[in-house]
C-alpha cells in the first residue's frame, strides 16, 4: 500500500541572538493508513518542509536558510510516528533582500568567501613623478620623472597592496592544470570581485593570481582558495636603474666639478620593468567572485 505521510506542526520557535538569526521548528508525521514508515519515508517527503514556518512565515522564511533535520521515532509507537525537528540559520544579505549566494554554509557546494587584507610594501625607485607604461607593459625607454637617488642609491617607497582570497566550495576535483597555467600572470582583461550591489572591480594587468589551495571537505566536495595581489599603482612593475661593471651608471651635472647641492650624481637611465608580463584571462579558473 502507498504511504501518504501527514505532517502536524507541533512548535515553532526563533532566536536573534549576536545579530544572527536562527529557528527551529518541529513536527508530527505519521501515515495517513496506519502503516509503520522509516528515515527514507520522511526524507523523501521533507523538502517540502524544509522552509520556516512550513508556509506560515512568509515575512520571516527568507531570511532563513535550511541547515540541518533530526528524525526519531516517537516511543513506543512502532515506527508508525516520528518528530523531525528542522533547523535554520540566518541568511547574510545585502539590506532588505537576502542575497542567493549567501545562503549558503561554509562547508555546502556554492558557498563563496572573499577576504581581503591591504598593506604597504617597502619598494626602491630611483625617480619619483615617472608615468607607468600602460597596461603595465615594459619598453626600454628611459622612465624620466625626477631624479631622488643619490649616486645611484635608491630610496624607499611605501606602495600599497591588496592580497585578494576568495573561496570557493564545489562539486568534483579541481582544476590543478589550469590552476599551474594561469599562476604568476596578471589578469588580461578587468576581474570583478565583492557582493551583489557592492562590487570592486581591478583593471587589466593589476592583479596577479599568485595560487591555489585546495582540500577535500567531503565525498567529492572540494574547497579551493585563490589567492591574488592587487597594485593599481604600479601594475606590478619596479624601477631598475643602468648598471656599469662597477655597479649603478652615474652623471653629474658638472662632471669635473665636486658633488655638492646643485651638482648631484644620480642615476643615468633608469627603466621601468614588469616581473609577470605574462597576462591571461582569469575566467578559465571558473572562479565565483561575487
Amino acid at each position: 500500500m502507498t504511504i501518504v505521510l501527514s505532517w502536524t506542526q507541533v512548535s515553532r520557535s526563533a532566536t536573534f541572538d549576536k545579530g544572527k538569526w536562527s529557528g527551529t521548528h518541529s513536527f508530527i508525521v505519521y501515515d495517513t493508513t496506519g502503516q509503520s514508515i522509516n528515515v527514507a519515508d520522511i526524507a523523501n517527503d521533507a523538502p517540502t518542509y524544509q522552509v520556516f514556518g512550513g508556509g506560515s512565515e512568509s515575512v520571516a522564511a527568507p531570511y532563513m536558510a535550511f541547515v540541518s533535520q533530526t528524525f526519531k521515532p516517537v516511543t513506543d509507537a512502532a515506527d508508525k510516528q516520528w518528530t523531525v525537528d528542522m533547523n535554520f540559520e540566518s541568511t547574510m544579505g545585502d539590506g532588505a533582500t537576502p542575497a542567493v549566494t549567501d545562503q549558503k554554509s561554509e562547508n555546502r557546494v556554492g558557498f563563496t568567501s572573499i577576504e581581503t587584507s591591504i598593506s604597504e610594501q617597502t619598494v626602491d625607485i630611483w625617480r619619483t613623478g615617472s608615468t607607468v607604461p600602460s597596461g603595465g607593459v615594459q619598453d626600454d625607454n628611459d622612465i624620466g620623472g625626477t631624479p631622488a637617488d643619490s649616486a645611484g642609491e635608491p630610496v624607499s617607497f611605501l606602495l600599497p597592496i591588496c592580497t585578494v582570497s576568495i573561496r570557493n566550495v564545489i562539486n568534483g576535483r579541481p582544476q590543478y592544470a589550469t590552476i599551474m597555467a594561469i599562476a604568476g600572470k596578471r589578469n588580461s582583461a578587468a576581474f570583478v570581485f565583492g557582493a551583489t550591489g557592492n562590487t570592486f572591480s581591478c583593471a587589466a594587468g593589476t592583479l596577479v593570481f599568485t595560487g591555489a589551495n585546495t582540500s577535500r571537505i567531503g565525498p567529492n566536495q572540494y574547497e579551493i582558495s585563490y589567492s591574488f595581489n592587487y597594485d593599481p599603482t604600479l601594475y606590478h612593475m619596479r624601477q631598475i636603474a643602468m648598471r656599469d661593471l662597477h655597479g649603478v651608471m652615474t652623471s653629474r651635472l658638472t662632471p669635473t666639478s665636486p658633488v655638492s647641492a646643485t651638482n648631484k650624481e644620480t642615476a643615468t637611465t633608469v627603466w621601468w620593468r614588469q616581473p609577470f608580463p605574462a597576462t591571461t584571462a582569469f575566467s578559465a579558473l571558473g572562479i565565483v567572485s561575487t
